[in-house]
């Protein structure tokens, strides 16, 4: 028995995005609360002509251009606090994965009143429909416009941490997915974020939460990106390749929802936290030996990973595990985390924080403590090929 439940309407191709001012009115609303962050985004043309375009169908709006990565319950609620202030009635994310979850997290404080830390690690559940929520991703990797979760960062014992929260009020109402808007992803980017929806439909596919239609989605993610991710990568104005990762995305993004993840994420928000590395970039270097570690245990499934991210009709299950590696040095990703810059006085903290991730019985293989530690020094300083 299984349940699959991805309930977001999905908009996908060239000039989707400006759909979104018909869709809003449609929806009954009159004042739209933007969220992005900071960065270039916040200026662009495309979020420029997105207003204009609520403006002439009579929409107010209030850009709140505050979401950093991983955002943090203060920002959340300086953003709830606002669309009360400003009287808004929906929600318009725009941008990567971190203004989609700050949004999410400014929808969850409005509906239920309470601040999103209320839902953080604590079991209590969401019980009020989120505003309107609209979701426009300018780069292909969280697939959060489609997905039941959200990621905050916040204090805990003292220390900074990476916590999730999910629940079926989470789910935007629609996702305008438009590749035009990727293009301008620069090449470390385009490869961080691709590598991020790699992992998710991989985790997904190994999953002990793994489904029958969920398993038809993460490969085909996973064929996608093989496919196009190094193309995307060397010419970012390749808008077929382009196109095909933003969909890879999505796919992922609804197959994590629907069968989970692993511990790839458990240390990879671990050394996001507490060391900055970004969060596709520790995926795409700990994907690798999680693969090599799950040999005994899926077999058949890893070699379908290998077969569709290739395309060979033939892949031993250890080959696909180099094959992801390989795919990472191909696009500039560090071998392992000590290459990638994290201080070695925060090893032991990194592992400490990462044990505790509350997917950790989701990963096909379960460890003791001292079984995931010793895997955890090889992807500290080893490379998969050792």
């Amino acid at each position: 028995m299984f349940t699959f439940n991805s309930p977001t309407k999905i908009v996908f191709g060239e000039g989707s995005a400006a759909l979104a001012p018909k869709e809003l009115v449609a929806m009954g609303v009159r004042r739209v609360f933007i969220v992005t962050g900071p960065g270039r985004t916040a200026s662009s043309e495309a979020l420029g002509a997105l207003k204009s375009g609520l403006e002439k169908e009579g929409l107010r709006h209030y850009h709140f251009a505050e979401a950093e990565a991983d955002p943090s319950i203060a920002t959340v609620a300086r953003g709830a606090a606002s669309f009360k202030q400003e009287g808004c009635d929906s929600i318009l994310a725009f941008g990567g994965g971190s203004p989609m979850d700050c949004a999410k997290g400014i929808g969850v404080s409005v509906a239920e009143g309470r601040p999103i830390e209320d839902f953080i690690g604590t079991g209590l559940a969401f019980t009020k429909p989120l505003p309107p929520l609209v979701a426009i991703p300018t780069t292909a990797g969280t697939g959060s416009e489609v997905t039941n979760a959200a990621v905050f960062s916040l204090e805990s014992a003292g220390q900074k941490a990476k916590k999730g929260t999910a629940g079926s009020t989470l789910f935007p109402r629609l996702a305008l997915v438009d590749p035009l808007l990727q293009v301008s992803m620069p090449g470390a980017l385009t490869a961080a974020t691709g590598m991020d929806a790699l992992t998710h439909a991989v985790e997904a596919y190994l999953s002990r939460g793994a489904n029958p239609v969920a398993d038809m989605v993460c490969l085909e993610s996973i064929k996608l990106i093989g496919a196009n991710l190094r193309k995307a990568y060397e010419n970012g104005e390749d808008l077929e390749a382009r196109e095909a990762m933003a969909r890879a995305s999505t796919l992922a993004g609804i197959a994590l929802s629907q069968a989970g993840l692993g511990m790839v994420h458990g240390f990879a928000h671990a050394a996001g936290a507490l060391g900055g590395l970004a969060h596709g970039l520790a995926n795409a270097i700990i994907l690798p030996f999680m693969m090599q570690s799950y040999l005994p245990v899926a077999e058949s499934r890893l070699i379908a990973i290998g077969r569709a991210l290739t395309g060979a009709s033939t892949m031993s299950a250890p080959e696909s595990a180099k094959a992801v590696a390989e795919l990472g040095s191909n696009l500039g990703i560090p071998p392992n985390l000590s290459a990638a810059g994290l201080d070695e006085a925060l090893r032991d903290v990194v592992f400490d924080d990462a044990k505790g991730y509350k997917r950790r019985g989701q990963s096909p293989r379960l460890y003791s403590d001292e079984e995931l530690y010793a895997l955890y020094l090889r992807y500290w300083s080893a490379s998969v090929t050792e």
